[in-house]
């Protein structure tokens, strides 16, 4: 099975509900590492790349399940681009 097909199967048998909690879970566990890490000064690199692949898996269930989202983060980056141009001066 392709990559796309996991997914796909994971929320066909497990149903949308399921893989939508278990996203906020995995959202929860990086949450957590980060946390760690930073207060740790570096000492569970693993956990954090650990954490993140698991966040950008359920990412992309969910955009499966709700759409995806290219519209919204290029206005996001427009937007950050906007602010990064204003805090150097406008240059």
């Amino acid at each position: 099975m392709t990559r796309h097909e996991i997914l796909k199967t994971a929320i066909e048998q497990y149903g949308r509900d399921a893989q939508i909690d278990v996203c906020i879970e995995e959202m929860s566990e990086l949450t957590k590492a980060l946390i760690k890490n930073r207060r740790c000064h570096g000492e569970n690199l693993a956990d954090v790349l650990e954490e993140i692949g698991d966040v950008r898996i359920m990412i992309e269930q969910m955009q499966m399940i709700f759409g995806h989202t290219g519209k919204y983060e290029l206005q996001k980056i427009q937007r950050l681009e906007a602010r990064l141009e204003s805090a150097r001066g406008g240059a």
